[in-house]
């Protein structure tokens, strides 16, 4: 039989605590930035520099190092968490280092001094709790310094059973990890890579994995090949991967958690089967040196599920990277080097196909990452507006940091048998005072800008891409007899499309972007109200279904402006709000939810023309027509679905 040493067990405890507050902190990241697509739900910013001394005046603490974030942990009855470790991180940062930690006293109360001005994620640890927001389907609250927080955790579920071999004996320190693939409502957890949670089998062969989000999960026992990762060579590293009860990854049952749940009696009949090689080296960009704070990974993933089938520490001075274990199956491999500041470069993935022998002479080559700048302006309302009552008891502007700019990838389903690239799939970014602001670490491919107001009463305006990363570029023409018809027909495809792709960029590999100009405007509106359905109706779950705010103009430039479109998800009781809209006229329809892509990540239809002109017509037949006036408020709107 098989065995390794086990660790201590409290270091092993604060590993996993660790290990999942900080996949916590970046899963609320991404969350974040995904869910910002639908820009009417994100709470968040903005603010004009030349106000930059009034709103300090007005808002006390703004000196940078000044700020404090006082809250409260609390359990799922509200009774104080006490102990609870709490973390906070800059939004827009790529600096894990700058993510601070307190303690909750015994009230559960806690307070984060020597903030600088910004926007902040604020997570609670206690082993075995989970947020009581699910990270791939809700979004994280963004804080500011002067913000007064309550945190709500839950307990988390188990999943425990026992491992033994083909002779019915117990194996003794084999990971075991717990992959969660879908949430309860059937989203598929399929982008970033799904590192899954671990525990090992103790003397008994008894595993037991705790604190997991709820959803459908499939558990795994053996080693996740790690090559070279530190000097660590994991028991049983050679083996392939047994998922529950006795089977491989395409045909493992699947176990649905609930909130709390405990999962027992999830038992694994290890198959002990040796595993196949995949080998190969990672080429840096070309002309660049090597430099000590830069390290290099290769991620080894299930295709199409992103499930993590392995990861690999590639040492600088010899950049070969080997996975041992490897079960027959296709697989997308990539290459990540990162410092300080995050992502630098990356290859492209590749699909690797294991079929009854090693793979050997894989070259990842790495290429530099783009980025984007441009600078955030605030354009004040017109006198007559100013002069509204819903005008005047708006506060000032906030400060340009406490802004929210996200990148978000606009990526379609990839060609049969092409791998599917699992990083960069957002970008976030605030503003410095001066209202400038950087995105880095960006693939090559199209993106789409969200801007998120922290300040409900700004909307965003307008955003102006140079003509280099412009999305909306036509296409070059040759010289000729046909030139002005041709000339003609360019100038009409490309104001077709300009509306398309306004707020959209394609970049290159290593594109610096810089120029791109954001503003925003005064006197938002806000809109909430709860959707009905009327007896007779098919029953459908509100996670399930979405309500769109789309303009009222059947034609011209508002009609085909993606910026002019909103989405939100209604709650558990069918209460939709969407804050930071342009004032105008709207039409509101409701809708059930796309059916979610394997393949791909989430796209929101107004991100297409033929989306767009379905949603319009959707939205005429329902004849729930909407005009908000500058700065209007509305809270009790009833949206009726027909029989």
């Amino acid at each position: 039989m098989k065995t390794r040493t086990h660790a201590h067990a409290s270091s092993r405890a604060l590993s996993k605590s660790l290990a999942r507050v900080l996949t916590a902190l970046v899963l609320a990241l991404l969350a974040h930035a995904s869910a910002g697509t639908c820009r009417a739900q994100v709470p968040p910013v903005v603010v004009n520099p030349d106000e930059a001394g009034r709103v300090g005046r007005e808002r006390g603490t703004r000196e940078r190092g000044s700020g404090t974030i006082t809250g409260r942990v609390v359990g799922e009855s509200g009774e104080a968490l006490p102990g609870a470790l709490v973390y906070v991180g800059r939004r827009g940062s790529a600096q894990f280092s700058r993510t601070q930690r307190v303690a909750a006293d015994e009230e559960g109360n806690f307070q984060i001094t020597g903030l600088d001005p910004g926007l902040y994620s604020i997570v609670a640890n206690i082993p075995g709790y989970v947020p009581d927001t699910d990270f791939l389907t809700g979004r994280p609250a963004a804080y500011r310094p002067g913000d007064t927080v309550s945190l709500r955790l839950v307990k988390g579920g188990v999943i425990t059973g026992t491992v033994t071999d083909t002779q019915g004996d117990a194996v003794v320190g084999l990971g075991v990890r717990a992959y969660r693939v879908r949430d309860l409502d059937g989203r598929p957890v399929t982008f970033g890579y799904n590192t899954g949670v671990e525990d090992r089998t103790d003397d008994r062969g008894v595993y037991r994995i705790y604190g997991l989000m709820p959803g459908v999960y499939v558990v795994s026992a053996g080693a996740t090949s790690r090559g070279y990762f530190y000097g660590y060579v994991a028991a049983h590293a050679g083996d392939v991967p047994t998922f529950y009860p006795s089977a491989t990854r395409d045909t493992a049952s699947e176990l649905t958690l609930r909130a709390g749940q405990e999962n027992a009696g999830v038992d694994i009949r290890y198959r002990d089967e040796q595993g196949r090689s995949v080998t190969g080296r990672v080429e840096p960009p070309a002309g660049s040196q090597a430099d000590p704070s830069v390290g290099f990974n290769v991620t080894l993933a299930y295709a199409p599920t992103g499930i993590q089938a392995g990861i690999s520490f590639v040492q600088p001075t010899v950049l070969a990277f080997s996975f041992d274990g490897v079960a027959d199956g296709d697989y997308d491999i990539q290459a990540v080097a990162g410092g300080p500041e995050g992502q630098i470069a990356t290859s492209e993935p590749q699909r690797v196909s294991v079929r009854g022998s090693d793979v050997t002479g894989l070259k990842l080559k790495l290429a530099p990452l783009a980025s984007v700048s441009g600078t955030l302006s605030v354009e004040q309302a017109s006198a007559a507006d100013r002069a509204r009552e819903t005008c005047k008891q708006q506060r000032a502007p906030t400060l340009p940091q406490e802004t929210l700019l996200t990148l978000v990838a606009d990526r379609r389903a990839p060609e049969k048998g092409k791998a599917l690239t699992r990083t960069s799939l957002a970008r976030e970014a605030t503003p410095d005072p001066s209202g400038s602001f950087a995105l880095r670490g960006l693939e090559p491919g199209r993106y789409r800008l969200n801007v998120s107001p922290f300040d409900d009463s700004l909307y965003l305006r307008s955003v102006q891409i140079p003509p280099s990363a412009s999305a909306a570029a036509p296409p070059t023409y040759d010289k000729g007899p046909m030139a002005k018809t041709r000339e003609r027909s360019m100038e009409n495809d490309n104001a077709r499309r300009a509306g398309a792709m306004r707020d959209a960029m394609e970049l290159r590999a290593g594109q610096q972007v810089s120029g791109v100009s954001v503003r925003l405007a005064e006197g938002a509106a806000t809109f909430s109200g709860r959707v009905r359905i009327a007896e007779g109706y098919p029953p459908h779950p509100f996670s399930q279904m979405r309500v769109y705010l789309v303009p009222a103009e059947r034609e011209g430039e508002r009609a085909e402006d993606p910026l002019r479109y909103f989405e939100a998800t209604p709650d558990g009781s069918g209460a939709f709000a969407f804050k930071s809209l342009p004032p105008g006229r709207y039409l509101l329809v409701a809708r059930p939810a796309p059916d979610p892509a394997t393949d791909a990540p989430p796209r929101p239809p107004h991100w297409d023309a033929e989306s767009r002109a379905l949603l319009r017509r959707y939205a005429e037949d329902a004849k729930s027509p909407v005009e908000l006036q500058p700065c209007q408020r509305t809270t009790d709107f009833v949206l009726r679905l027909p029989k």
